[in-house]
Formats: structure tokens, C-alpha cells, sequence
């Protein structure tokens, strides 16, 4: 907390002291550990921009913490997805969390069978070969 001294009264402010309209960043959004139905330790995250959380199993978690991938993760509205953002130099990218969990070939896709994208456990992905989009060339195309 900084003090601000002006002349007719103290401030008592978080704000940064070189800029006072400028608010500190938030403090990085911490899971929530406990256990599931069968007893499983799980982590609860929660995701930036939402007042929901996650759910993943504790040793999924810690396998992409220790694969380097960030513990901010947020909700991608038109994936309707759960995803992290990870920088290599200058490039940004965004991935599934399912599918880092998973780890798929390029020609799966990974599925939820509980139709809760919010559940993230192994128990609740399914990984599916994605079926080729028919192709009409040379052919008559149906009308």
C-alpha cells in the first residue's frame, strides 16, 4: 500500500505512485486443491474473465506446470473451450487445455463426454479421429 502526502489530506491508496490512475495488476489466480466424487485430488482453477472454474486432476495440473505451460487460464467463448496462452519469443499463441492434457496426433480431436467443457479430468476426454469432410470433385454435386 503506498501513501500519498497531499496538502490538505493523506491518501492511502493501492494505486502506482507514478501514475495514481492507474491500477496494480491483479494477483495471479491461484487453483483450489481438493477432491472429487471418487476421492481423486483435483484442482480447481479459475478462469480470467469468468466467475467459473476448471476442474482437473492434481497430477494433469503439475504435468503442465512443469511442462512450462502458464496457471492463468481463461475461457474462450467462441471455442466454448478452456485455454492458455503461451509465448514462444515473439509469438503468441492460444491452446485447448484438453488437448494439452491429452496430446493428441493432428487428425484427433478431443472430446468431452459429459458435455462440460469446465470438466477437464482424464476421465471425462475422449480422443476421436476426425472424420474427412466429404469432397465432390469430379462428381455431380447434390443439389
Amino acid at each position: 500500500m503506498s501513501v500519498f502526502y497531499h496538502p490538505l489530506f493523506i491518501v492511502f491508496s493501492n494505486h502506482n505512485r507514478r501514475n495514481p490512475h492507474m491500477t496494480p495488476n491483479p494477483p495471479l489466480r491461484a487453483p483450489v486443491p481438493g477432491t472429487d466424487e471418487q476421492g481423486r485430488r483435483v484442482y480447481r482453477v479459475p478462469l480470467a474473465k469468468a466467475r467459473v472454474s476448471a476442474t482437473i486432476y492434481a497430477e494433469d495440473y503439475e504435468a503442465l506446470i512443469a511442462q512450462g505451460i502458464s496457471g492463468s487460464w481463461s475461457w474462450h467463448t467462441d471455442a466454448r473451450a478452456v485455454v492458455v496462452g503461451t509465448r514462444e519469443g515473439d509469438t503468441r499463441r492460444t491452446h485447448r487445455v484438453a488437448r494439452l492434457i491429452m496430446n493428441p496426433p493432428d487428425d484427433h480431436r478431443v472430446y468431452v463426454k459429459n458435455r462440460n467443457a469446465l470438466d477437464l479430468r482424464r476421465d471425462n476426454l475422449v480422443v476421436r479421429k476426425i472424420k474427412p469432410k466429404p469432397t465432390f470433385a469430379g462428381q455431380h454435386r447434390p443439389v
